[in-house]
């Protein structure tokens, strides 16, 4: 039995994208062990077929180079979740980000319909205890009918069906971010152009920079094609500008904060001297 893991890389790796963790059908953390996905077409997409592990069991994905490996950067383990995790479902993620999404499988769909048909397996929740007690007053009245599936019946499962049954799974390993975490994205901004160099026009609501030390709180980074904003405040506040129109001169560009301005200024050093009709490529 197996599963299918599909896993998302932000940027590609340098080497091959594997899966390692605790059940032994992942090597029980000996990376000698671990087993390697398959890239799609894209370099950015690594899929594979798993051997079925043990639910609430801890793993790790790893990047597998020539020279060593590289563990993703996350603080803790992820889990193999405890429901839905059966022969043929599908668990999708990011590299180094611990949200996973998990996709049940057909036959595990139909067992779980399957196991709620009859009345007495309703029993229990709040809504058949409102019935139980009002009758044909409850809230609920339309759900007191005792009508039972027929065990010939054909169970349908699919995308958008509800077919009855204990909740399912659909996500696990997401955390409750905190203020800090949060993270508010910048949208409005104004550009002009000039002789080797665009200057890009940031404003920010008022009282988010501090009076003093304003350039503490603010980072700016710059590469070939694409400027990163940071402003570490709460919550934090950031600006990605990328497919720029050309290939910056990364080294000269720089970042101007004015607080008494309630903006930021960044100056975009452009590696030749062309005029810029639009500050991105479409």
């Amino acid at each position: 039995m197996s599963l299918r893991l599909e896993v998302v890389c932000e940027s590609a790796p340098d080497g091959t994208i594997g899966v390692c963790g605790a059940d032994a059908n992942l090597g029980e953390w000996d990376l000698s062990r671990a087993v390697t996905l398959t890239q799609q077409e894209t370099s950015l997409q690594w899929e594979g077929d798993v051997p079925l592990p043990a639910g609430e069991s801890d793993f790790k994905l790893v990047v597998i180079q020539a020279g060593g490996t590289q563990w993703e950067p996350l603080e803790a383990n992820r889990r193999f979740p405890s429901r839905a995790l059966s022969d043929g479902c599908k668990l999708m993620m990011t590299f180094g980000h611990p949200r996973i999404g998990v996709e049940a499988s057909a036959d595990f769909h139909q067992a779980n319909a399957r196991n709620h048909r009859k009345m007495e397996d309703r029993r229990g929740s709040a809504l058949q205890e409102n019935v139980d007690r009002k009758g044909d007053n409850a809230y609920y009245f339309a759900h007191n009918r005792e009508f039972e599936v027929p065990e010939h019946a054909k169970v349908i499962t699919g995308p958008g069906l509800i077919t009855g049954g204990a909740p399912v799974l659909i996500e696990a390993g997401a955390t409750l971010g905190t203020e800090a975490d949060r993270t508010v994205w910048l949208k409005d901004y104004s550009w002009s152009d000039s002789t080797g160099k665009v200057k890009v026009y940031v404003p920010l609501p008022e009282g988010l920079l501090p009076a003093d030390n304003a350039d503490g709180i603010v980072e700016a980074n710059f590469t070939a094609n694409q400027v990163d904003l940071t402003i570490n405040c709460k919550p934090r506040h950031g600006l990605k500008i990328e497919k720029l129109n050309g290939e910056l001169k990364v080294e000269s560009c720089t970042c101007r904060v004015e607080a008494h301005k309630n903006r930021i200024v960044l100056q975009l050093a452009k590696k030749r001297e062309t005029t810029w009709y639009n500050l991105t490529k479409k």
